[in-house]
């Protein structure tokens, strides 16, 4: 799947956005197959982020999946 079509599903599905104010990275919660998901746009990775990185990390710990494994499927 192209990151473009990604993006695409991921706009299609979204519940909730947010930004964050020290990397302007965005987080959306969106439905995925009927259940809810979180994904992130930025420039830089989420551990580059004083911010988004505790966050991540809590997304990470309750994680079916990791993102690396969600996109390779």
């Amino acid at each position: 799947m192209k990151f473009s079509d990604r993006i695409e599903y991921v706009l299609a599905n979204e519940i909730e956005r947010r930004q964050c104010k020290e990397c302007l990275g965005m987080w959306f919660l969106f439905n995925h197959n009927g259940s809810e998901s979180f994904y992130r746009l930025a420039i830089d990775a989420p551990e580059n982020c004083t911010t988004c990185k505790p966050i991540d990390e809590e997304i990470e710990a309750h994680s079916v999946m990791s993102e690396e494994q969600w996109v390779s499927l």
